[in-house]
């Protein structure tokens, strides 16, 4: 009885550790967009085949739309119309685009924020799948450690954004941590997923 009793409080005490952290890095990103492009503000926005990017406006709203930029607008125009000949969509993954697509549905039809809720979901989930490994192979201590340098790493900005590295991280984790237990679908299909969540190829 006592196992199952640590493993709960373990976990509880992961989900509370990578809550806070998460949020850090959050508040960061918003405080980044709002001041980066009021005081390097973009020379034109980039645009895709059919999703054009947000105006690099200086304001509030860039809390949010700092990051609909470059690949994102990619996950954004495939979520919202699929893929298309000879465009350069074919270098997407189509795992993230179909998470994007079927959330936002769900939301009535609003891809962007579908986009943000799945990375962000995606990353927070990652680093507790991060801390319940490192803790479990070395130490509590390590595996706090872990996660506060994942989240303060140069470039962890893009867990946050509308990009597919955080399901891709969180995909990646999941599996050494199903292989470590000997759970075996639960890698096997993390690693299934893994497969079409890869990072696109440019």
């Amino acid at each position: 009885m006592a196992e199952p009793t640590e493993d709960r409080e373990r976990i509880l005490r992961a989900l509370r550790f990578c809550l806070f952290a998460f949020v850090g890095l959050r508040v960061a990103m918003f405080v980044i967009g709002v001041v980066g492009v009021t005081l390097f503000p973009p020379l034109a926005a980039v645009r895709v085949p059919g999703w054009p990017a947000p105006a690099p406006d200086p304001g509030w709203q860039n809390a949010f739309t700092a990051w609909e930029r470059f690949d994102a607008l990619w996950f954004l125009r495939i979520a919202d119309s699929g893929y298309r000949l000879r465009d350069g969509s074919a270098a997407f993954f189509p795992l993230y685009p179909l998470a994007i697509r079927g959330l936002s549905l769900a939301l009535g039809g609003h891809p962007f924020a579908a986009a943000t809720i799945v990375s962000n979901a995606a990353f927070w989930g990652g680093l507790v799948v991060t801390y319940l490994l490192t803790a479990s192979e070395l130490s509590e201590r390590t595996a706090r450690t872990t996660v506060l340098l994942m989240c303060v790493f140069p470039t962890a900005h893009f867990f946050l954004m509308p990009y597919s590295e955080s399901l891709f991280f969180l995909l990646s984790v999941t599996a050494f941590w199903g292989a470590r237990r000997r759970r075996w679908a639960v890698a096997g299909a993390a690693g299934a997923a893994w497969r079409m969540a890869g990072c696109a190829r440019r």
